[in-house]
Formats: structure tokens, C-alpha cells, sequence
């Protein structure tokens, strides 16, 4: 893990440098290690051993300068590859993965969008704009980093959970999303977000994540389940 733990680093580092971190969101499973320290590193927070590094470019991109950013990656070891069935893109190294990634809208695109400023395609995703409506900035190991909100957070990976294929990665993504979550819900700041950022989704997703939570934490299904609109 310490090798993954470098590397994470590194890339932030090499980003930073490039003031690209600014105009982008990390996203995924890394998060947590950057709520850790945010909390100040609480014990109720675990870091799980995770491969994949998801950045998150806006929709629409707000990207304030050119920056090769496959470049970077290239130098740091990283061999782009591309699938030959969507053209979906991603960043593979030994001890990492990298992906670009972007909120859905409307019918959808088939295939990836360019992100011409950055030299990178995003692959478009569904309730991404749920984090990109929600985010913060926090530092990790004097970085400033662009985050989803804790709560924003939680609330995704439940959601996206029930879309997982793979019955492991969807029981690691509600692990998760239950460890931080009653963990928030003992912050009254951060309960009064959970209650603001629930309220502002849409009805069809607020019924899918009610559906999820109630097998999944009784605690975050008690305190949703009494919000009213």
C-alpha cells in the first residue's frame, strides 16, 4: 500500500505544479484517506486499500489553462490504454489506475468526451453531478485538493453501489459509504449538509437511496427517513 500511497502522492504533486488540481475533482476511493485527515484522522475512518484513481472533470470543463496531462502521466510510468469496444480511455501503472471521469446529461454520448484542454477523454457517468454539485477544498500533506462534500459522498457511493456488477466492489462501496456516513452523522454540521444535499436530489434518486440504505445502515435510514420535504 505504501507504494500506491506514493505514487497517489506524486500525481498530486505533478498536478499541483501544473495548477491543474484546481480545475479538477478526486473522486472514488481515495477520498477517504483526504476525510481522515480533514477530521484529523478519527479512528471511525478507514482507508481501504484501493488500485483506482478517479479524477473528476467538470461538465462543462472549467479549465483556465492547457496542460498535457497524459504527458505527466506518461513520465510518471503510465501507459494509456484505450478500449477498442467504446474508446473509453484509462491510465495503467503497476500500482495504479487512472480515469478520467465526467456527469452524464441528457440522452448521453456514445463514447468518451474529449477534454481538449487537458489532452485526456472523460468517460460520462450518471449521478456525477451529484459531487461536482457538492464539493470542498481540503489539504492532504499541505496539498489543496478539490473533494465532494463527506456527505455528498456517502450518498453517491450508496446510490452508485446498486450499479456495481461485481458483488465485491458493491459491498465495498456500501462499507463505505455506512462507515463515513454514521461517522458524519455524529457532526451537526455535517448532519444539517446530509439533510441540505438529500433534499436538493432528485425524487427517483432520494426513493433508489432509501431503498439501498435500509439494508445497509440503520442509522443513516432512520435519519433520511425522517426527513420531509
Amino acid at each position: 500500500m505504501e507504494k500506491e500511497h506514493d505514487l497517489f502522492f506524486t500525481i498530486l504533486t505533478r498536478l499541483d505544479k501544473a495548477e491543474v488540481l484546481r480545475n479538477i475533482v478526486l473522486i472514488g476511493g481515495w477520498c477517504p484517506l483526504i476525510y481522515k485527515e480533514y477530521f484529523g484522522n478519527p479512528v471511525e475512518i478507514s482507508m481501504q486499500r484501493t488500485a483506482d484513481l478517479d479524477l473528476l472533470v467538470p461538465n462543462p470543463p472549467m479549465i483556465h489553462k492547457g496542460v498535457d496531462v497524459a504527458l505527466i502521466l506518461k513520465n510518471l510510468g503510465f501507459d494509456r490504454k484505450i478500449s477498442l469496444l467504446d474508446g473509453y480511455e484509462k491510465y495503467v501503472h503497476p500500482d495504479l489506475e487512472v480515469e478520467f471521469l465526467t456527469p452524464e446529461r441528457g440522452k448521453g454520448k456514445d463514447g468518451p468526451y474529449a477534454i481538449d484542454e487537458l489532452h485526456i477523454n472523460a468517460q460520462g457517468l450518471r449521478y456525477l453531478d451529484l459531487l461536482q454539485n457538492h464539493t470542498m477544498n481540503a489539504y492532504y500533506n499541505g496539498i489543496l485538493i478539490n473533494v465532494p462534500e463527506p456527505t455528498a459522498y456517502v450518498l453517491h457511493k450508496f446510490i452508485v453501489s446498486n450499479r456495481r456488477t461485481k458483488s465485491f466492489k458493491r459491498e465495498k462501496d456500501i462499507e463505505t459509504a455506512r462507515q463515513l456516513g454514521e461517522y458524519l452523522l455524529e457532526q451537526q454540521s455535517q448532519k444539517r449538509k446530509m439533510r441540505e444535499i438529500y433534499l436538493s436530489m432528485p425524487k427517483k434518486w432520494k426513493k433508489d437511496l432509501i431503498k439501498i440504505v435500509k439494508g445497509a445502515s440503520e442509522k443513516i435510514y432512520i435519519f433520511l427517513n425522517s426527513i420531509e420535504d
